[in-house]
C-alpha cells in the first residue's frame, strides 16, 4: 500500500475541489452590445450573458465565477457645437471716403468639435450717397502753411519743386523756386513697404498709413554699397542699411538656417514669446516678430494646416527656416507724415462711437505700423513626423533637429556652410526606410513663404510628401527677393499712436482704442470650450480648433498614445467681464476667471492677471461725444473770444465735471464767475473765480469730485441689493447668489466708505458656492464643539465657510461688523467682546449705533443675563416672541426698586439730579428721555 504525505493529500483535495468549481462561462454567450446611451461626449454600452439556470450553472458555481454584465465607453467624441452669429446692429452713417455703410454682428458661439462653421459674413456693407465730401478737415495751422487739402506743412516747403502738400498746392503761383536737393535721386527701394500698416491678428500687411513720398526740407540720402548709387531718404525714415543688391551678396550676409522642435499646443509656437498683452486682451499681439520665436499666427492658413495635420496622428513637428535680408530700416519715433488715404478716413470718422465704422480702420490699414524691421524674404518649413516612429529611431530631440538642419542645408538652402552631420541621421531605423533620408521620412511638410516673386514663392509653398524642395527653385526665389522683398522681421507700434495733430484727435483715439478692444475680442479663444487631454483651444475664424499635445491626436485630441498617461489639466482664461463704470478717480476695472477650464491635478495656473484697470473719462454730454483735440481743450464758440486790447476777461474754461453759472462772453475787471458741479459731483473748495486787471482769471480753488462708490463688477450668478450704478457714502449693499442653495464665497455686506472705496474691499476671486448651514453641537455650549474627549471652542477659521448674516458690535474696537452665527459664538467662546445687534445688515444711522454702544457699556452692571435667541437680555429688558425671540425694553417703572443706586444723572429738561439703578438708566435711555450721566455712582458720593 502506497502511503501519501499529508501535504500531498491536501493538494489533491484542493485540486479536486477546483475542478468541481470550474465553470466554463462561455457556455452562456454574451448578448450584443446595447445602443450607446449618448450620441457623443462619452456614452456607455452594456451587454449581458444569456444565462440558463440549469444544473450545470448551479453545480459549477457559475453564479459566483462568471461576470454576468459588462459596460464600456462609446461615442467618446465631444458633441458637435455649431456656429451661431448674433443679429446685425444698425447701419452706420455713410462714410464719405468709401461711400459705403457698414453694420456688424458678433460671434455668439464658434463652431467646435466638428460643428458647422459660419459661412455668412460678420460685417455687411452697402453702397450709399454721403452728405459730405471726403476731405481732410482743416485745422488752425498757425504759422504753418495751409494746403488746399487741409494739411499743415512748414512754410519752407513752399516752391521747392516737391509735392509736399500732396495736392501740389504748395507749388502754385511761385515767383522763384528753390530746390532742396541739387539733383534728382531715385526713391529708396522698399519705402512703400515700410509705410504699410499691419493687421497683427490676420498676420497680413494692409494699406499704407505713412506717406514715404514726403521728403521734407532736408536732402538726406543713402548710398548703395555696390555702385555707390544714392537714394533719397523719406522724412519718415530715421535710418536704412542696404545689405544686399546682388545675389552674390548673400554669400556673406545671409543668416544660417535654424531648426528647432515646435510644440503647437504652446502659445509660443503661434505667437511671439516676447509679446505683451495689449490693452488687457487675452489675445497676444506680436509687437516684436522674430523668425527665431514665432512660426505662424493662429489666424493664418499655415497654422490651420499644421493643426489639422496634428489631429491625424500622434505627431512631432520640427521647423527649419531661413531669413534673407535685403535691407533694414527704422522709422522716426515722432512727427510722422501720414498717408492721405489714411488721413482722410480718420477725418471722416464720426464723433459718436460706431464700431462698424471704426473697425474699418483696422480692416483697411491694420492694427499696427512698422517702427523698424527688415526687408527681404523668409522661407519656413514645418516637418511632421510620426512621434512613435521618431522615438523608436534612437535619436534624441536635439539630434533630430540637427538632422533636419544638415540635410536641408545640403539639398536646397544655398549659401549655407554645411557642418559635419551626425552619421546617425542616415543609419537610424527611420531614415533607412527612405533611402537614408531623414527628410523623406517625414509625414508631410507645410511651407510658409514671405517675399520674392509670386511664381517662385508658390512653388516653394507646395505641400508634398517625400519630395524635397528643388534647389534651383529656391535659388530663383532668393534672387527675386532683391526686387520683390517683403517685411520679414519687424517691431510694431499701434496705429492709435499716429492719430495725433488732427481735429478731435483725443476723442477719436478713445474710440479707436475701444474699437480695437472689440476687434481683438473677435479673435479671443476664451469663447472656445475646453478640449480633451489638455489640448489648447484656438479660435480660427469662426471655428475653434483643438491643438493637440504630443502624445494625443484625433479630431478633438481625444485619442491617446499608449505612453501618454498624464491627467494634468492646465488652466485657461474665461472671457473678460464687462468694464465697471468710470469712477471718481477716472479708473475703470474688469475681471476674468481662470476657469475655462480651472487647473486640476497639478496643472498650470493661467498666466497674467485676473483683474485689469485702465484710465477712463466721464462724458459730460450723455447723448453725444464732444470733440477733444490733443491740447485737451473742448472746442469753444469762436464768438466767445473778445477782441485783442479790450479790457476785461473772456469767458473762463470750466474745470472738469463742471459748468459756469453766469456763462457770458465778456467779464469786466473784478467780476466773479461761479463754478457749479454736474449732477453726481460735489464741490470741494472755493467755487468762485475773479477777473484780474491783466485779463486773466484767478486760479480755480475748487474741484468737482464724484463722491460715490461705483457698483462692483460681479459674476453672472450674483446680484447686488439694492441694485444701483452708484452708491452714496455710508450706503450698505448685500451680495446675493441667484442659484438655489448657493451663498457668496466672501462677506455678504459692504459699506461705501468716506474714501469712496468699499469696506471691506470686494475680493477678486468672488464666486458663489454651495450653502452649508451652521449646526451647533448639541453636546456642548454655544461656540463649542466636541473633539471626542471634551468640549472646546470652535476655531475661528472654521466659521469662514458660513454665511455672514448677523450684525455684531466688537466692543474692543468699537466696530460694527457682519459675522456668521458660528463666528459670533466662537468669538465669544474665545473671549472676544462681541455683542449681538440684529439679524441682517448693520444700521448706518448713529441713533441706533449710540443706543447699541450705551447698552453694551451698561451690560456689566446688569445682574441678569438671560439668553434670548441670538441675543442676551439684561435687567432693563424682557425676552419676547417665540419664533424669533428679541429683547424689548421695560418701562422705567417696571425696574425693581431694591435700593441699588449705581448712577447719578441730570435730566436735560428739568435739570434735576437723581440717583438711578442701571436698569432705570437704560430704560430711560431706551424710551427716548434726554439726560446726562454725571457720576457712575450715587449722587451723594
Amino acid at each position: 500500500m502506497v502511503h501519501m504525505s499529508p501535504a500531498l493529500i491536501t493538494l489533491t483535495v484542493l485540486w479536486a475541489g477546483t475542478l468541481s468549481l470550474a465553470c466554463f462561462c462561455d457556455h452562456y454567450p454574451w448578448t450584443v452590445w446595447t445602443a450607446c446611451s449618448r450620441t457623443c461626449n462619452y456614452g456607455t454600452q452594456e451587454r449581458h450573458r444569456a444565462v440558463r439556470y440549469d444544473d450545470y450553472y448551479w453545480k459549477n458555481k457559475c453564479d459566483e465565477l462568471c461576470v454576468k454584465q459588462e459596460s464600456r465607453s462609446c461615442n467618446i467624441e465631444a458633441c458637435a457645437v455649431h456656429c451661431q452669429l448674433g443679429q446685425y446692429g444698425p447701419w452706420s452713417v455713410c462714410s464719405p471716403c468709401v461711400r459705403k455703410q457698414f453694420r456688424t454682428r458678433e460671434l455668439v458661439q464658434p463652431a467646435q468639435f466638428g460643428g458647422v462653421a459660419c459661412s455668412d459674413p460678420m460685417v455687411e456693407e452697402r453702397v450709399c450717397h454721403p452728405s459730405t465730401e471726403c476731405l481732410i478737415e482743416q485745422v488752425d495751422c498757425g504759422e504753418k502753411l495751409t494746403c488746399d487739402n487741409g494739411r499743415c506743412i512748414d512754410p519752407k516747403l513752399r516752391c521747392n519743386s516737391q509735392n509736399d502738400c500732396g495736392d501740389n498746392s504748395d507749388e502754385r503761383h511761385c515767383v522763384r523756386t528753390v530746390k532742396v536737393c541739387n539733383r534728382v535721386y531715385e526713391n529708396l527701394p522698399g519705402a512703400e513697404l515700410m509705410a504699410s500698416g499691419y493687421d497683427a491678428m490676420a498676420d497680413e500687411m494692409r494699406a499704407a498709413v505713412l506717406d514715404n513720398s514726403f521728403f521734407g526740407d532736408k536732402c538726406v540720402t543713402n548710398r548703395s554699397k555696390e555702385d555707390r548709387k544714392r537714394y533719397r531718404m523719406p522724412a519718415n525714415i530715421e535710418s536704412v542699411q542696404l545689405k544686399v543688391e546682388h545675389v552674390e551678396d548673400f554669400k556673406t550676409d545671409m543668416e544660417p538656417a535654424q531648426s528647432e522642435p515646435v510644440e503647437l499646443s504652446s502659445q509660443e509656437s503661434s505667437l511671439s514669446q516676447d509679446a505683451p498683452q495689449h490693452w488687457g486682451s487675452s489675445i497676444y499681439i506680436p509687437l516684436l516678430f522674430s523668425s527665431r520665436h514665432s512660426w505662424s499666427s493662429q489666424g493664418s492658413s499655415s497654422f490651420r494646416k499644421a493643426v489639422k495635420a496634428s489631429q491625424q496622428k500622434d505627431s512631432k513637428f520640427i521647423r527649419i527656416h531661413q531669413v534673407v535680408r535685403v535691407s533694414t530700416f527704422r522709422t522716426k519715433p515722432s512727427d510722422l507724415y501720414l498717408s492721405e488715404p489714411f488721413l482722410r478716413v480718420l477725418n471722416s470718422l464720426p464723433l459718436d462711437y460706431n464700431y462698424a465704422l471704426y473697425r474699418q480702420v483696422f480692416q483697411l490699414f491694420g492694427t499696427h505700423y512698422f517702427s523698424s524691421g527688415s526687408l527681404g524674404g523668409q522661407y519656413d518649413l514645418l516637418y511632421q513626423y510620426d512621434r512613435e516612429e521618431l522615438k523608436n529611431s534612437g535619436l534624441t530631440e536635439t539630434e533630430s533637429s540637427g538632422c533636419v538642419q544638415s540635410e536641408s542645408a545640403r539639398h536646397f538652402f544655398i549659401f549655407f556652410s554645411v557642418s559635419s552631420s551626425n552619421n546617425k541621421c542616415y543609419t537610424n531605423k527611420m531614415s533607412e526606410k527612405y533611402e537614408g533620408s531623414f527628410l523623406k521620412a517625414s509625414e508631410k511638410s507645410i511651407s510658409k513663404v514671405r517675399g520674392g516673386r509670386a511664381e517662385y514663392a508658390a512653388s516653394l509653398a507646395m505641400e508634398r510628401k517625400g519630395v524635397l524642395p528643388d534647389s534651383n527653385t529656391y535659388r530663383n526665389w532668393v534672387n527675386s527677393t532683391i526686387d520683390n522683398p517683403s517685411v520679414v522681421e519687424y517691431e510694431l507700434l499701434p496705429v492709435l499712436d499716429l492719430v495725433r495733430g488732427l481735429p478731435c484727435a483725443v476723442t477719436k483715439r478713445r474710440h479707436l482704442r475701444r474699437a480695437l478692444q472689440e476687434y481683438l475680442e473677435e479673435f479671443d479663444s476664451c469663447k472656445c470650450a475646453p478640449c480633451p487631454n489638455n489640448a489648447r483651444s484656438v479660435l480660427s475664424g469662426t471655428e475653434c480648433l483643438c491643438v493637440c499635445q504630443s502624445g494625443t491626436y484625433g479630431p478633438n485630441c481625444e485619442q491617446r498614445a499608449r505612453d501618454y498617461t498624464s491627467e494634468v489639466l492646465d488652466g485657461r482664461w474665461s472671457c473678460w467681464g464687462p468694464w465697471s463704470p468710470c469712477d471718481s478717480s477716472m479708473k475703470r476695472r474688469r475681471v476674468r476667471q481662470c476657469d475655462n477650464p480651472a487647473p486640476m491635478r497639478g496643472g498650470l495656473m493661467c498666466t497674467g492677471g485676473s483683474q485689469q484697470e485702465e484710465g477712463c473719462f466721464i462724458s459730460i454730454f450723455q447723448q453725444q461725444d464732444v470733440c477733444v483735440s490733443d491740447d485737451e481743450t473742448v472746442k469753444e464758440d469762436p464768438d466767445a473770444e473778445i477782441s485783442v486790447g479790450s479790457p476785461g476777461c473772456s469767458r473762463p474754461k470750466a474745470p472738469p465735471n463742471s459748468y459756469l453759472r453766469i456763462n457770458k462772453k465778456h467779464f469786466n475787471f473784478g467780476e466773479m464767475e461761479e463754478i457749479l458741479c454736474f449732477t453726481g459731483f460735489e464741490m470741494t473748495g472755493y467755487q468762485y473765480v475773479r477777473c484780474l486787471p491783466d485779463g486773466t482769471w484767478t486760479r480755480p480753488d475748487g474741484q468737482c469730485i464724484k463722491k460715490v462708490c461705483l457698483a462692483p463688477v460681479l459674476p453672472e450668478d450674483m446680484t447686488l441689493h439694492p441694485e444701483r450704478v452708484e452708491y452714496r457714502v455710508g450706503d450698505i449693499v448685500t451680495l446675493r447668489c441667484t442659484g438655489s442653495g448657493m451663498i457668496t464665497s466672501a462677506q455678504r455686506y459692504y459699506t461705501c466708505g468716506n474714501d469712496l472705496s468699499w469696506d471691506p474691499p470686494f475680493p477678486i476671486d468672488l464666486h458663489c458656492k454651495s450653502e452649508k448651514p451652521f449646526v451647533p453641537d448639541s453636546r456642548c455650549g454655544r461656540g463649542e464643539k466636541h473633539d471626542g474627549v471634551q468640549c472646546i471652542c470652535i476655531p475661528r477659521e472654521e466659521c469662514r465657510q458660513y454665511i455672514e448674516d448677523v450684525c455684531v458690535l466688537d466692543a474692543e474696537t468699537d466696530r460694527f461688523t457682519m459675522m456668521s452665527i458660528c463666528g459670533f459664538y466662537a468669538g465669544r467662546c474665545h473671549g472676544d467682546h462681541l455683542f449681538f445687534i440684529k439679524l441682517g445688515t448693520c444700521a448706518s444711522d448713529e441713533t441706533h449705533r449710540d443706543w447699541a454702544r450705551f447698552r453694551v457699556r451698561l451690560s456689566n452692571q446688569s445682574r441678569v443675563q438671560e439668553p434670548c435667541g441670538y441675543d442676551t437680555c439684561y435687567d432693563w429688558e424682557t425676552c419676547t416672541g417665540l419664533s424669533s425671540p428679541t429683547c424689548e425694553c421695560k418701562l422705567p417703572r417696571d425696574c425693581l426698586r431694591d435700593g441699588t443706586r449705581s448712577f447719578c444723572v441730570q435730566m436735560m429738561k428739568t435739570q434735576n439730579r437723581m440717583a438711578l439703578s442701571a436698569c432705570s438708566v437704560a430704560a430711560l435711555r431706551c424710551s427716548g428721555m434726554q439726560f446726562s450721566i454725571l457720576l457712575d455712582t450715587d449722587c451723594a458720593a
